[in-house]
């Protein structure tokens, strides 16, 4: 019996889950080196408001028991804070669910003078609405990355906005697989509610958009500039997660203020995925050529076929060769500057790959402080 009660708190993690845990935390890592290395930062605050246990079983035959998100980001902030002892991390971890935070509780490192954790077994959104209330008091000159993480699609904007319009991170899974697969046939009024309040629309409109993904991704996209109350000065970086069928699962957004941050956040994932935005596919070209015949000439040519659920380095070229193409001597910095607000393509550590990606395939000329583009198409 205890052993089935242990099995119901600890869930199992499907292969996306897992590269999600790694996204985060990896970011986490990267994240808290820089604000900590700023002298302009008093500290940091995490988030983790639907955290779960911590432990996860691998869809293996054995089950074998590994970190999620909350243990990951909380043993690497925990680590970190030995060397930033001048600072302070405030970390909260909750889930509506107190089997698992309680056993959360037995596997989270140490508290110690400048790493302090708070965990709660309530409503996310009554948890969001008491920390954003002690911003100006408690969290005065600190910065936050607030993980919102739901099961399904499920946002409380109401909680989120005080986060948006402050100094920090937030990153939100959108579970809009749900939104796809069940909208159209929810009958119960608090589904109906549910998607209405989630995506700000009534059912009617939003069934409207049928089974367009990107459809749904905007309409989120949009209200998360809206609410920040920042609009061009907002960034917001879009990643999809697959499952085994190579069907969207959610998309892990990250909106910020920090244009560092959203460097940042795109970098890491495209390390995560192995140079690539998903991973819907394998990172090569056999994809990327396709034959096609030209109704008018009655010919078979070569089109280049671009997936944006899965970029590659050669489709941050392709754009890149669109925009500048045969221009001559175009400096460096406004290359770059062409995607720095791209929600996708990354710029941070990744110039040289992209030069490389150029060369390769269009025949650029890449020199220290310049490019050369040719004619190519």
């Amino acid at each position: 019996m205890a052993s089935s009660k242990k099995n119901d708190v600890i869930s199992v993690a499907s292969p996306h889950t897992i590269k999600k845990f790694e996204l985060i935390s990896k970011y986490v890592e990267a994240w808290v080196e820089i604000l900590l290395n700023s002298q302009k930062c008093n500290g940091i605050v995490y988030i983790d408001c639907m955290s779960n246990s911590g432990v996860y079983r691998k869809e293996t035959e054995d089950g074998e028991i590994i970190e999620g998100t909350a243990l990951l980001v909380a043993n690497i902030i925990a680590k970190a804070m030995e060397k930033y002892s001048s600072r302070q991390a405030f970390l909260y971890f909750n889930d509506k669910e107190s089997d698992k935070i309680d056993e959360l509780n037995t596997r989270l490192p140490k508290m110690t003078h400048n790493f302090h954790i708070q965990t709660y077994s309530m409503d996310a959104s009554e948890l969001l609405n008491k920390i954003s209330s002690q911003f100006s008091s408690v969290f005065q000159g600190m910065n936050f990355l607030l993980i919102y993480d739901p099961y399904d699609a499920n946002i409380d904007w109401e909680a989120l906005m005080p986060f948006m319009r402050n100094w920090g991170e937030i990153i939100i899974n959108h579970m809009v697989s749900d939104t796809v697969r069940a909208a159209k046939t929810a009958k119960r009024q608090a589904v109906i509610d549910k998607y209405e309040r989630t995506y700000r629309t009534n059912i009617e409109d939003l069934i409207s958009f049928g089974s367009d993904r990107n459809a749904y991704e905007q309409k989120i996209q949009s209200i998360i500039r809206d609410l920040s109350g920042r609009r061009d000065r907002y960034y917001i970086a879009s990643f999809p997660f697959f499952n085994k069928r190579k069907s969207v699962v959610y998309d892990l957004i990250h909106c910020t203020g920090h244009h560092l941050g959203f460097d940042l956040f795109k970098e890491i994932a495209w390390k995560t995925f192995g140079d690539k935005s998903s991973d819907k596919k394998e990172n090569d070209d056999s994809e990327y050529e396709q034959l096609s015949l030209n109704l008018f000439t009655g010919e078979v040519e070569v089109e280049n076929h671009t997936d944006d659920s899965c970029y590659t380095l050669r489709d941050v070229a392709k754009y890149l060769q669109d925009h500048f193409k045969g221009q001559a001597d175009v400096p460096k910095d406004e290359v770059l500057n062409y995607i720095a607000d791209h929600p996708v393509f990354p710029t941070r550590n990744y110039k040289t790959k992209i030069w490389n990606a150029l060369k390769r395939h269009y025949g650029a000329v890449v020199k220290q402080q310049t490019i050369t583009f040719s004619d190519r198409s």
